[in-house]
């Protein structure tokens, strides 16, 4: 590392520029605070900045805000976080920097992916000592980690704030997808263009049992005739994002041939889950399918005029209109369940053929701008996520701020430290041979 460090830096071992202290396993443990309790620090206490035990201060390793903390078992093996005042859970370890806290904080965020692909440990892993303690950490001059660490903060800070600001986007994209479908199946989105055509504004309410030739569900007991291979098997999962999904397919060897006549899925069928947590969630078929059929837990209905295919999937999918309809009819507490009946009487206002045709055209349009919007989001993310670590690595090669010829080098500094740990190293050395001697 040294020959691809600035001027004035040094790398040394993380061992070399921290003290440590391991948490220990309480001997007591309450729920709440109790007197000279501290609240125990474990892996989500930490994280979520949380108090749910508290353990006896006396008998415990404490933390205070000048630590890190480095979670050393389990799953998150390596994660390190910045202290709070508490006791040291059994399997967490806080770290005293002898730099700035900050810089070595950041920079140990980096070598996270390296710590837990070298952990130790079969079952449960562990940070590897001799990983972890090795690591090669890139020092600067101490007036330059000040100066890093407050960019990092800044630009750290504005990347959150632009990551919340973004992750309000899928929600109101798709509060705007659902005014789209009210304004659509209401008559508010071509109310304009009606007057421009001089057409009537009396849409003709009708029950969808009436608009339909069929509408069914798939029998029960299927699931004896699944197969490798086969006719395909719409399930409710298939159907769970408002189109049909085939990604995940089932497949059934068909059972008889009059059952499979009932059920087969046709082009512009309307498809809608009957029974689950996905209960309403409908989809159109949108392209042929030469063999496939539907669940018990999918209804299918079959229009006779499918030129009201896409409008009436509209109503369906909105949440003011088809779907507030089922909701209030679907019916069983654990399990919510529509019958075939609920599905026939759901009231549909229907405009004459010529509307609709205007109204699919005007909310495939509207649904393509969001989608091009979600596309960006998608990018966006993306971008924004890898963009932590690429200013981490900036900063960490010294490209992040600028230097300052006058700052005292780096060599200096961990002159000072090492200087200081022999004298500690002294100490606890002529205490050890003193209490030996007293011994005698």
């Amino acid at each position: 590392m040294e020959n691809n460090l600035r001027e004035g830096w040094v790398g040394i071992e993380l061992s070399q520029i921290v003290q440590y202290r391991k948490g220990k396993k309480p001997k007591r443990m309450e729920s709440t605070p109790f007197e000279n309790s501290l609240v125990y620090l474990d892996i989500r206490a930490i994280e979520k900045n949380v108090n749910e035990q508290y353990v006896d201060r006396e008998t415990s390793n404490s933390t205070n805000e000048n630590d890190l903390i480095v979670v050393w078992d389990g799953a998150r093996a390596g994660w390190v976080g910045k202290s709070r005042i508490g006791a040291l859970g059994s399997t967490i370890m806080a770290l005293s920097p002898k730099i700035d806290k900050g810089y070595l904080f950041h920079y140990l965020q980096t070598q996270f992916s390296y710590i837990q692909s070298n952990h130790r440990g079969t079952g449960i892993p562990h940070v590897d000592p001799d990983i972890f303690w090795n690591i090669n950490v890139p020092i600067p001059p101490l007036p330059e980690q000040h100066r890093i660490v407050a960019k990092l903060d800044a630009l750290m800070e504005r990347v959150e704030r632009n990551k919340q600001r973004i992750d309000k986007i899928p929600a109101l994209l798709k509060r705007f997808r659902q005014s789209v479908l009210a304004a659509a199946v209401s008559g508010r989105l071509t109310e304009e263009w009606r007057k421009e055509k001089g057409i009537s504004d009396d849409w003709k309410e009708k029950e969808l049992g009436s608009l339909t030739t069929l509408v069914t569900s798939g029998s029960r007991g299927w699931a004896k005739y699944y197969s490798e291979s086969g006719s395909i098997f719409v399930r409710a999962q298939n159907i769970s994002q408002e189109i049909l999904d085939l990604d995940d397919i089932a497949f059934v060897k068909l059972p008889s041939l009059t059952e499979g006549i009932r059920t087969l899925i046709k082009k512009d069928d309307l498809l809608i889950t009957i029974t689950g947590a996905n209960v309403t969630k409908t989809a159109r078929v949108e392209f042929e399918i030469s063999d496939a059929y539907v669940s018990q837990h999918v209804a299918l209905v079959r229009l006779k005029d499918i030129a009201f295919s896409k409008f009436i999937y509209y109503n369906l999918i909105s949440n003011l209109h088809g779907r507030k309809q089922l909701l209030l009819a679907a019916y069983g507490q654990g399990k919510p369940q529509l019958n075939l009946d609920n599905i026939k009487s759901v009231n549909i206002s229907l405009p004459e053929k010529e509307e609709t045709i205007e109204i699919v055209r005007r909310v495939e349009q509207l649904f393509s701008f969001a989608d091009k919007i979600e596309g960006r989001y998608a990018k966006a993310k993306v971008m924004l996520n890898k963009l932590p670590q690429s200013i981490l690595a900036k900063a960490f090669r010294g490209e992040l701020v600028s230097q300052d010829p006058n700052d005292e080098p780096a060599s200096v500094l961990l002159e000072r430290i090492k200087a200081e740990k022999e004298e500690r190293n002294g100490k606890k050395k002529a205490k050890g041979i003193k209490n030996k001697s007293t011994s005698k």
